[in-house]
């Protein structure tokens, strides 16, 4: 009884938290990037989630990260050693481009794959031993919002 519940407020905080953090990079309090695999997921998203997606990458702005040979053969090694499911080549795509690109932080709402202090660790680990010293960290919206 109580995740019925409570299930339609946590949407709703994840929602405003989420609205907030892109508010925050409109104003440029947070530097926003996006990947061309986040830009390909949205392209094959369904119309009305699409839409309201690219209402949001119009409204913030994002740098565009693109994908490279570095990116594909670091998201490789994330799926050989694994610390992301090898049924998942996206998610370790996300990262692996944000670390070649030497991305300070990497902001998800995917716990399952993602934002996982664990797998943060191994994907840092696998990482300098692909050669690759700039840390990530990888966090959700939530640890970005904070009142001054």
């Amino acid at each position: 009884m109580f995740g019925v519940l409570s299930l339609p407020k946590i949407h709703q905080t994840i929602e405003q938290i989420t609205f907030m953090f892109f508010e925050l990079c409109r104003k440029r309090e947070f530097e926003p990037y996006l990947s061309n695999g986040v830009l390909n997921e949205i392209q094959h998203a369904k119309a009305p989630l699409r839409k309201r997606l690219e209402e949001v990458i119009r409204y913030i702005k994002p740098t565009l990260l693109t994908a490279s040979p570095e990116a594909d053969s670091l998201s490789n090694a994330f799926l050989r050693e694994h610390v992301i499911p090898t049924s998942m080549p996206e998610d370790a795509r996300h990262v692996a481009i944000a670390i070649v690109h030497g991305i300070d932080v990497l902001v998800s709402w995917n716990f399952r794959h993602i934002v996982n202090i664990r797998r943060e660790e191994r994907f840092n680990a696998v990482a300098v031993l692909e050669g690759y010293h700039h840390r990530l960290q990888i966090v959700s919206p939530k640890e970005l919002i904070y009142g001054d």
